[in-house]
This record gives C-alpha cells, structure tokens and sequence, in this order.
C-alpha cells in the first residue's frame, strides 16, 4: 500500500551533523582556549563566557555555553553547558542544533567524533519543512548507518507513532517496533505490544521523491534481525 508523500528528512539530521563534525581527518575540534573564537578546517567553537580546560581529562568545559559552527553548511551547535575533547568528543547539554535540515533540540546530547556515533536524550525534537519528529532517545553510528528513535517515537511526515522506529539511512527503509500506528491515507495499520513489527519500504519516484510505501510484516532479512536485537534487549 502506498499514498503520495515527501521523503522523511526529519530523520535524517544526525548523519549530516557527525559527518560534519567528524570532518577533516578526524573531525578535531578547534582548541577554545586560545582565543575566544578559533576554527579548524571549516569548524568554530565560541565560549560564551568561561572557558577551563582539564589537564587530566583533556577536556575543555564552556560553564557559561558557546556554540559549535560549521562555516561551510551552516550548521550551528548552541548549548548553554558544554565540553570537548579535542577531536574526541563533544558534551551538551539543552543543545539547538540550526541548519538547513531544520532545528533540532536535545536535552543531553553527546557526540564520539572517534567512532562517529551521536547519543540524543530526553525530549529530543526536530523540526524540518515536513514536520517534526519527537523521540525520548535517538542513537546513530555513521560507519552503521542506521538511526535508531527509542521510547514514544512520533513523526508526522510519514505520520506514525511506535515504541521504537529504525531508519535506514542510505535506502530510507522504516521499521517500526510494536506497538505502532502508521497511517497511510486513509488506512491506520496498529499493532500491540505483542504485535508484529512493520517494514516501510519507499516508493521512490526518479526525482529521488517519495510516491509512498510498501507496508509489509514480511520483514527483510536484516531487519529481522534488528526486530529480533531489539526484542532481546
């Protein structure tokens, strides 16, 4: 089954930002404590007040915020609690993330700039131009390419809510962990929490548009095996 539809963006933001940030041979952070402004490649970090830098950590902690900005995208970090080690991680907290994807906000969200992997948690929100999408947590590795949204999962471009949603990046494939409602037109496909979970393949039109999606419980095998992980879990 199938109705016309714009492809889910809204899920998409995490492998622009980590590949972003993990930009220019390993994605280093520029060092903030030499000037309150600094850039690396394409990369800026600015404290927006204090800045202290941990010898035994090698962290550099912004108590009073700053921002991390891509000069090249746009895309622009604010948090008003972070930290960094240079070209190893990034801490922050209530961070708003602007770009050209939209907006999204995070109460805690952590970045490994060496394993490219983003950890998003609590009310996390994005915003794009087909909707918004709400998820307690995201999780996504750049070298897996899956994203996965956990805990009261709901999007309105395509509209569903479930458990648990993974996203394939490359290929645009949905799973959807029961319990699920998706609705396409005028159809609602539901399932409890004992309920099987539903595949969503796009249609895609030559444009690279979605037409729609095949719903299906007949799960590809990798799939199967994601469905399976997240039972055991």
């Amino acid at each position: 089954m199938s109705s016309p539809s714009r492809r889910p963006i809204a899920f998409v933001w995490p492998l622009a930002f980590v590949l972003i940030l993990a930009a220019s041979g390993g994605g280093a952070l520029p060092d903030a404590r030499a000037q309150p402004a600094s850039a690396f490649a394409e990369l800026a970090v600015t404290a927006y007040g204090a800045q202290r830098f941990d010898l035994a950590t090698g962290f550099t902690e912004l108590p009073d915020g700053g921002e991390v900005v891509d000069q090249g995208s746009g895309v622009r970090l604010e948090a008003p609690w972070l930290r960094y080690a240079e070209g190893e991680r990034l801490e922050a907290t209530d961070a708003l993330v602007h770009g050209p994807f939209g907006e999204l906000f995070a109460p805690a969200l952590t970045l490994d700039l060496t394993l490219r992997r983003l950890e998003a948690d609590g009310d996390v929100s994005l915003t794009t131009s087909s909707g918004t999408v709400r998820a307690r947590t995201l999780r996504f590795d750049a070298g897996e390419g899956w994203i996965l949204a956990w805990d009261d999962v709901r999007s309105d471009t395509p509209a569903l809510e479930a458990a648990g949603i993974w996203y394939e990046v490359d290929g645009g494939r949905l799973l959807l962990l029961p319990p699920y409602a998706y609705v396409d037109g005028p159809i609602t496909l539901r399932a409890d929490a004992d309920g099987a979970p539903l595949q969503l393949t796009p249609d895609l039109a030559d444009d690279g548009t979605v037409n729609g999606y095949d719903a299906s419980t007949d799960l590809d095998d990798d799939l199967r095996s994601r469905a399976r992980a997240a039972t055991e879990e």
